[in-house]
């Protein structure tokens, strides 16, 4: 089938920045309550298959959701999108997928010479305001993982909340190519998966992106401090006779 539109803009750039890359189902919607509601839907009627990742990507969402099922603000101008990727491997370290996401994102972002930082589990911060934040879930079959998946918002030329920033406030410029920056997105999925296996690195570049600035919730500054992530993807804090190990699950 021929790709048309926005979807063969993505697969483009896909080809462009990786080269060798997976055989992307892609479906855009122009506007939907949810990617995740999408996703889940189609995946109820048809299974993944062995190297066919699929991803549905929305110009708008009316009933978009974050960490906690938070309200996540989605106009046009950003990108939402949800994406599911098979394993079919018992192998997968499950514990630091939101890890392996996020120092890829982060490694995305530099690379353009955009400073960014991780906030523990799963938020991307440029500065105090957050430019991404993304939700991943692992799918298992007994002690099989059959896939992961990802919500995913990034703020690009849309209007922000207060404690949000758009790429387009961060770079100065409303010049920016969202199918560029949305296979961007896709490639670093991909290789948050492909370094997963790789622990070390990833605890390693977890706690260089690690911004310490924000407490998880219930917290005080005042007597909590950030003192790293652990070996197992915890976040350890501590206080002047504690340290408390934070899991994410």
């Amino acid at each position: 089938m021929k790709v048309i539109g926005s979807a063969a803009k993505t697969v483009f750039y896909l080809k462009k920045i990786q080269g060798q890359y997976p055989s992307w189902r892609l479906i855009y919607k122009i506007k939907c309550k949810s990617t995740e509601n999408e996703l889940t839907t189609l995946l109820g009627y048809s299974e993944i298959k062995k190297n066919k990742p699929v991803a549905i990507i929305a110009r708008e969402q009316f009933s978009g959701f974050g960490q906690n099922s938070k309200a996540w603000v989605s106009p046009v101008g950003g990108i939402w999108l949800s994406a599911a990727y098979p394993i079919f491997s018992k192998e997968f370290a499950s514990q630091i997928f939101n890890l392996s996401l996020g120092i890829k994102l982060c490694e995305m972002l530099r690379e353009e010479n955009i400073n960014v930082s991780l906030k523990w589990p799963n938020d991307i911060f440029f500065g105090s305001k957050k430019l991404i934040g993304f939700l991943p879930r692992v799918i298992t079959r007994g002690e099989e993982i059959i896939y992961v998946r990802i919500g995913l918002g990034m703020n690009v030329l849309n209007y922000t909340p207060s404690e949000g920033i758009s790429l387009s406030e961060v770079l100065q410029t409303k010049n920016i190519n969202q199918d560029y920056w949305t296979a961007k997105v896709l490639k670093a999925f991909y290789d948050s998966i492909e370094c997963n296996k790789k622990k070390e690195y990833v605890i390693k570049s977890a706690n260089k992106f690690l911004t310490k600035s924000f407490l998880p919730s219930g917290y005080c500054p005042h007597k909590w401090k950030i003192k790293d992530i652990d070996s197992n993807g915890n976040l350890r804090i501590e206080n002047e006779t504690q340290l408390k190990v934070i899991r994410r699950f």
